[in-house]
């Protein structure tokens, strides 16, 4: 794995987190905000449970201390979570640009939120994580739109390589 393939990925994450964004604005407030025993909880739940960790792991990403994790209730309309998001993935770009080449192989330390334990993990590893991590709600939030009755989308990879083949 090199930088452009990380910078790739990353703008398939961005664009896949957009498209399921389109289908959560269709929902009404109940949809959104309906409490479920799937995941994390309620759709609202689920897209600040994703946009947090996407902010906590790039905190990680530059050697920064975790902000404290907000709820939902810290995001009570779509325009607070898409203002936020948008923050979010401006600074993942800036992170992502100013990479060296050879930081993929460098390690990143923590301390886990989940057993306050401390982890190093090489930082190609740690970026796959927030791929995947990302992928995984995104499917969850599919599942609780579909439930739901809402409209769902496909998030495939290969749908991102057909609309955007030449991409960054």
């Amino acid at each position: 794995m090199n930088k452009q393939d990380v910078i790739r990925l990353f703008d398939y994450n961005f664009w896949a987190n957009k498209r399921v964004w389109a289908c959560v604005v269709k929902l009404s407030a109940e949809q959104f905000t309906h409490p479920t025993d799937y995941s994390i909880g309620s759709v609202h739940a689920q897209v600040v449970h994703t946009l947090e960790v996407e902010w906590l792991w790039l905190r990680r990403m530059q050697n920064l201390p975790p902000d404290p994790f907000l709820t939902p209730d810290d995001y009570p309309t779509y325009e607070a979570i898409r203002t936020r998001w948008d923050r979010v993935e401006a600074a993942w770009w800036v992170y992502l640009n100013a990479l060296p080449d050879g930081e993929l192989q460098g390690v990143v330390e923590y301390t886990s939120r989940t057993d306050g334990k401390i982890y190093s993990t090489p930082v190609w590893e740690s970026l796959y994580q927030i791929l995947n991590h990302s992928t995984d709600h995104r499917s969850q939030t599919l599942a609780q739109i579909h439930r739901a009755g809402g409209e769902t989308i496909a998030q495939d990879f290969v749908y991102y390589t057909w609309e955007k083949p030449d991409a960054v």
